[in-house]
């Protein structure tokens, strides 16, 4: 014997419910459903329904000074990345830095300098040179004193930190 499903709960012929057949979005016309959806997708900058817009401050980044380099002498435009001159504690480009200690470093091979923060450098040993997340900290090298403050980072601490 065959069932008849003309009139199950999943939307037959004589069916009400929201599993109804005669939806629009089956025909290939457009509901309130969609334009709901529209309207949320385009309407991305608002947070509620009425739309009232969300209260983004936007903040413009502080201008910085552009030290000099002392060991390539190019200007330094990423300021709040450079560390400190090991001999006048002007600053210095992270690059150069590490330019500096591969030069200064013996590195066995699998060794690598890498930067473990601050102002501390380590030579790292890599039992697998591909696999970089295996390592054994050989011997770590203090560039930065750890109690010095330095005036350029102090102003640099000021601009980015003071809250309003």
């Amino acid at each position: 014997m065959a069932l008849d499903n003309s009139e199950n709960r999943y939307g037959g012929r004589h069916s009400n419910n929201r599993y109804d057949s005669n939806r629009s979005h089956n025909r290939g016309e457009r509901s309130d459903r969609d334009d709901n959806f529209r309207n949320r997708r385009n309407n991305r900058g608002y947070n509620n329904r009425f739309g009232e817009r969300r209260h983004e401050e936007h903040f413009e980044s502080p201008q910085l000074d552009t030290p000099t380099c002392p060991h390539c002498k190019q200007p330094i435009h990423d300021l709040p990345s450079a560390l400190a001159d090991k001999a006048t504690g002007e600053p210095m480009h992270f690059d150069c830095v590490l330019e500096v200690l591969n030069k200064q470093e013996k590195l066995e091979t699998n060794e690598k300098i890498t930067y473990i923060g601050q102002g501390r450098f380590a030579v790292a040993y890599f039992e697998n040179p591909h696999d970089l997340r295996h390592f054994t900290i050989r011997r770590i090298i203090e560039w930065e004193e750890r109690d010095k403050q330095f005036e350029w980072r102090t102003n640099i601490a000021g601009l980015y930190s003071q809250v309003k």
